[in-house]
């Protein structure tokens, strides 16, 4: 019980500091990001988001051990702790998988002549 209520005051605190403009996480898509992102993923659709969570392992790693990934899920299955739109194009990150992001920017582009997705923490 009390790792529940740990949380929720987590949560109550990270929405007042993005309110407040001072959550410090960035995720910017280029416009040719997010062109690959709806061709490929059939996107925008209704209740679907482009969702970047954490995984184990990768090549490319904000955070030691763990690297970003990205899926579409429906919307109302994901606790949304972070949300964007870019051109019609929702974009979230689940309130769990915050902490991976946070205190980074992280720039999402394709790269053209591997029509792959590619990472920039700046």
């Amino acid at each position: 019980m009390l790792e529940y209520w740990q949380y929720v005051k987590n949560t109550v605190v990270r929405q007042v500091l993005m309110q407040k403009g001072d959550f410090n996480m960035q995720l910017k898509l280029s416009e040719n990001a997010v062109s690959w992102f709806k061709e490929e993923l059939d996107l925008p659709e209704d209740n679907k988001v482009l969702q970047f969570f954490v995984r184990y392992g990768g090549e490319f790693q904000l955070k030691q051990g763990f690297s970003p990934a990205f899926s579409v899920d429906k919307k109302d299955d994901v606790e949304i702790g972070y949300e964007t739109n870019y051109n019609g194009l929702d974009v979230v990150i689940a309130e769990k998988d915050l902490w991976y992001f946070e205190d980074d920017n992280l720039f999402i582009d394709v790269t053209d002549n591997e029509d792959e997705i590619t990472y920039i923490a700046n």
